[in-house]
């Protein structure tokens, strides 16, 4: 099994955050040139404190969900049953200081969390396939929900090509995921075989599967993994419409959902350093998409990604310390399931 902390790593992660800083704060610049430096000091020196508190508040609620969401994906199907304090150790590397070492961030930390407790590789990935997939699923229902406010008047939004474009993508994902699942060519699809694309296709597959199993399982762990991952999103697009309100903007829910998830796509792309720089501008771009104007959604976007980016990879990173025994506690957990 990989070694979550291999030599030399320390000093890649330092060179990593500083390169991320600097990403940061060329978009800032850029983008406060064309806000107006003034107006951005102006929003600055009048920020409402309260509003930031319920930021903070926000993405505390999310990584709950989240927590939630994982432990019950990951025990599906005869996976892992991991304890809350083992899996809370392991969203606090996800969510922190790897997603600055590795160009898929967490869903590494995720990924070895389950081979250490047992779980093959490829059940491994498609488990944490599964879960990503169930993050975004539930991300663009609600999504589509507020296109269809947008294209018939009940929310403000301008323009008609990005609610369509969610209400033609999501429906063709879902159709394209529910036909290679089908239990008359899962079989045949989710086969390991073949070369490195066939392989990571197979996964895919199966990934799917898990959520088909998810769908039929009891309502107890349905009600973990969909409701999780529910508050998840709720939580996190608090935090956006917190800090959006801490500079003065003031956009309806629907707006704000569409802006916010089109501008959440840039995080899917597995870019390094959480994707500092890139991930900015198209969050401050979704924020002005949802009706915010550009200097309040850039000081939005900013806050937005310390609260759940930055803040997370410093409280992570003395995590990174009790990696060995966190490998330690998912070994035993994984020694329990061999059969006796």
């Amino acid at each position: 099994m990989h070694d979550l902390l291999p030599s030399g790593r320390g000093p890649r992660l330092v060179l990593v955050a500083l390169a991320s800083v600097l990403a940061s704060a060329l978009v800032v610049l850029l983008i406060g040139e064309a806000a107006d430096f003034a107006d951005l000091a102006h929003r600055l020196r009048h920020a409402a404190a309260g509003w930031l508190v319920l930021a903070a508040a926000g993405e505390a609620i999310a990584y709950a969900g989240y927590l939630a969401g994982y432990r019950a994906v990951a025990g599906l199907s005869g996976g892992p049953q991991l304890p809350a304090p083992v899996a809370l150790r392991v969203v606090a590397l996800a969510f922190g200081a790897f997603s600055l070492a590795t160009a898929v961030g967490g869903l590494s930390v995720d990924f070895w969390a389950l081979r250490e407790a047992g779980e093959p590789p490829a059940r491994a990935s498609a488990r944490v396939i599964a879960f990503e997939t169930l993050r975004w699923a539930v991300l663009a229902v609600a999504t589509c929900l507020a296109a269809v406010a947008a294209l018939t008047g009940v929310t403000r939004w301008v323009g008609v090509i990005v609610p369509v474009a969610w209400l033609v993508v999501v429906p063709a994902c879902f159709a394209g995921g529910l036909y290679v699942s089908a239990p008359n060519r899962r079989e045949r699809l989710a086969r390991s075989g073949g070369g490195r694309i066939r392989r990571a296709f197979a996964v895919a597959v199966g990934a799917l599967v898990l959520l088909r199993t998810l769908v039929r399982t009891g309502a107890a762990a349905r009600r973990r993994a969909f409701g999780g991952t529910l508050v998840y999103w709720v939580g996190d697009a608090l935090c956006a419409w917190a800090a959006l309100r801490a500079f003065g903007a003031q956009v309806g829910v629907g707006p704000l959902l569409l802006g916010y998830a089109t501008g959440y796509v840039s995080e899917a792309v597995p870019l390094p350093a959480g994707g500092a720089g890139g991930v900015d501008a198209a969050m401050t771009g979704g924020f002005v998409l949802a009706g915010a104007p550009l200097g309040a959604a850039l000081l939005g976007a900013i806050t937005f990604r310390i609260f759940t980016f930055w803040l997370p990879a410093l409280v992570a990173v003395p995590s990174m310390l009790g990696a060995p025994a966190l490998r330690d506690r998912l070994r035993e957990i994984a020694e329990a399931r061999e059969p006796g």
